[in-house]
């Protein structure tokens, strides 16, 4: 009987200390998980693609980011898996519009000039971390609606302040997708 008593306690301990996982080549951050995908799509391609990515707590999208500590988390994934010194300032020009560097993340409209929303649906609550006058629905002077978001680098101070910025969908860049880990926390 006392054997049977202690296999219960460490069974229910174990299963309440049960950490967070993902899968390889992911990294776990607040429950969830996140991967840098360097392919350059849209937004639309970027998020069909994070969403054939599973694990037994749901399907992946485009990183939602709902606070300054997974911006930054989201950021550095991205920092570190291209060689950020090797990507010069962006310069505006009409004729030569690509590439845009940054990520793209779950934030968009889904009707222009509608209500900014998570491709996974999660409330973005008051969190925002736009660059001054963004967003400005104002790509290459109103030709197209800027209604995706991407963390962009336009120099190396965009590096430290990682700010948002409003784009047209179909620009191409890459993008890091998010999903719930496995497994649950012991809070």
């Amino acid at each position: 009987m006392k054997i049977l008593i202690l296999i219960t306690v460490v069974a229910m301990a174990t299963m309440g200390n049960a950490e967070y996982s993902c899968p390889r080549f992911w990294n776990l951050f607040g429950g969830n998980c996140y991967r840098y995908l360097g392919d350059r799509l849209t937004w639309s391609a970027a998020e069909a693609r994070c969403n054939g990515y599973f694990t037994s707590r749901g399907m992946g999208h485009l990183a939602s980011i709902h606070s300054l500590e997974e911006n930054r988390f989201v950021y550095e994934m991205f920092k570190s898996s291209v060689s950020i010194n090797d990507i010069p300032d962006w310069v505006y020009s009409r004729e030569d519009r690509n590439p845009v560097y940054g990520i793209w993340i779950g934030l968009h409209q889904t009707v222009a000039d509608g209500p900014w929303k998570n491709s996974d649906d999660t409330d973005q609550g008051n969190f925002f971390r736009w660059r001054p006058v963004e967003p400005n629905n104002n790509y290459y002077q109103g030709e197209q609606v800027e209604d995706c978001v991407h963390i962009w680098r336009t120099s190396d101070d965009s590096d430290t302040q990682q700010t948002w910025n409003d784009v047209y969908c179909n620009e191409v860049m890459s993008f890091v997708c998010k999903m719930p880990a496995d497994g649950e926390s012991c809070e």
